[in-house]
């Protein structure tokens, strides 16, 4: 059985809006289009996909169908900008998602090059967390992404580009910065530690208890940011976090070997990706390699 691109968005916009009257109107359908929409599919896999006529609840089929579904559109909706971009300049498009530390500090290295070099590609960039930046790779949202993985998934491939050290990030007048050499976890253990996203990277026992106690987490670099240079409290981010013009924070390195992350390009293993993904993925690594000493880069060790 074939199903439609039409029917797999019709689903998924009722499954995700909860309601068909909400979901006809998005789509600039009657109610009983949808309604008629839903009950075809419904027969067609043989399966009920909602807990009742209300639309509101999924059954666990219909949570499976949705995420598939989900993929699928995605793949389509990337597929067809490509072809689309292909069609206007005869060389293609790249969807990126990228973690803010190398968006900030790597990436516009890689873009000055990879333009010069490829001056019609189109490209799409997104800056998010690890987590976010997996889910953009798995789900097709993005060809490429670069992150830190902390599990290896089936459809996923990780290939590490560097690894760098995590420090604390505080203001430039806490008595941290005075110590002139890595610290320990006891130096930060009264202070007020704001957790984040990279925090859950950090694999050192001693650390453990002190996250657990983090009073306030953040996943925006920005806004984590702006708290420690309110003085609310300190965090833990890469280096590449800090750029050298900085003026209110500084980094403090840490003496745990565990305070690192490891960074690496990621693609969907199931696909093969488009002549413009490689031109830039090439760039990449090149701007990484040529980097490592001035950006206090290590080499890192497939994982």
């Amino acid at each position: 059985m074939r199903y439609s691109l039409s029917a797999l968005r019709v689903f998924k916009v009722v499954a995700d809006l909860g309601s068909i009257t909400e979901a006809a109107e998005r789509l600039g359908r009657t109610p009983s289009t949808i309604s008629m929409s839903l009950k075809t599919f419904e027969e067609e896999l043989g399966v009920r996909l909602f807990q009742s006529e209300r639309k509101a609840r999924l059954t666990p089929t219909g949570q499976f169908v949705r995420d598939r579904a989900n993929d699928i559109l995605s793949q389509y909706e990337r597929g067809i900008a490509s072809m689309e971009a292909f069609a206007r300049n005869q060389t293609g498009r790249v969807d990126l998602a990228c973690v803010p530390s190398v968006a900030t500090s790597i990436l516009p290295r890689v873009l000055l090059h990879f333009r010069s070099k490829h001056p019609a590609v189109e490209i799409n960039v997104r800056d998010a967390d690890s987590p976010s930046v997996i889910e953009a790779v798995l789900t097709g949202k993005v060809g490429l992404g670069v992150a830190t993985v902390r599990k290896s998934e089936a459809d996923l491939e990780f290939k590490p580009l560097f690894k760098d050290a995590l420090g604390i990030v505080c203001r430039k007048d806490d008595p941290l910065t005075r110590q002139g050499e890595p610290i320990d976890w006891d130096m930060v253990g009264e202070r007020t530690l704001l957790g984040n996203g990279i925090t859950g990277l950090i694999g050192s026992t001693s650390f453990t208890e002190l996250e657990s106690r983090a009073p306030i987490k953040v996943y925006n670099v920005l806004s984590l940011l702006a708290l420690v240079r309110a003085g609310v409290g300190i965090t833990i981010l890469p280096r590449l976090s800090i750029p050298s013009s900085e003026r209110d924070l500084s980094f403090v390195p840490l003496k745990d070997p565990l305070a690192t992350r490891t960074v690496g390009l990621l693609s969907r293993s199931t696909e093969v990706p488009s002549p413009a993904a490689e031109a830039f993925a090439r760039e990449l690594w090149n701007v990484v390699d040529s980097s490592r000493s001035e950006l206090g880069l290590e080499n890192a060790v497939d994982v």
